[in-house]
């Protein structure tokens, strides 16, 4: 997902870069109990039935499916922040915050985009200076790959 805006003040533009999420956390929550209530239902017909061993088991998975869950959600908080402005590219990366950052002389970079290694691979979206290239928007899709490119590609030619 892509969010762009322009600050008043500096006449700058600031890109936030997001990966789609499908689900909200209360309804991830209201889906795990959900599944909970159906393993404890079933883990608990076969107990009655003298299989007790199905229980552990139904947890465990029950676990696993939580955990994949907040690996998940982790994976969807990552942001990319872009802000251009005339004279600088300043690139931000992290999850609650930046946890890498890049500032670029706008003059000398440039935006490209590479065609997939093979098919049915994503294109590369980088930044690139100096022969050397950093990859951005890795979660977008292919459209939105595309808008981007445009955009950046037109905000650096802007200048």
């Amino acid at each position: 997902m892509i969010e762009s805006e322009r600050d008043p003040q500096t006449g700058g533009k600031r890109i936030v870069l997001k990966p789609n999420a499908s689900l909200t956390r209360v309804q991830a929550r209201l889906l795990l109990c959900g599944f909970a209530l159906v393993l404890v239902s079933i883990g608990s017909a076969f107990a009655f039935l003298g299989c007790w061993f199905v229980l552990p088991f139904a947890g465990a998975e029950w676990l696993v499916l939580a955990y994949c869950f907040s690996l998940a959600f982790r994976q969807s908080a990552v942001r990319e922040v872009i802000t251009v402005t005339d004279a600088d590219v300043m690139l931000e990366r992290g999850i609650r915050g930046p946890d890498e950052t890049y500032r670029f002389r706008r003059a000398w970079l440039g935006v490209s985009l590479d065609g997939p290694a093979a098919a049915g691979h994503p294109s590369r979206l980088c930044l690139k200076r100096h022969g050397r290239k950093i990859e951005i928007g890795r979660f977008l899709v292919e459209s939105e790959r595309e808008a981007l490119y445009r955009e950046l590609k037109k905000e650096l030619t802007n200048g």
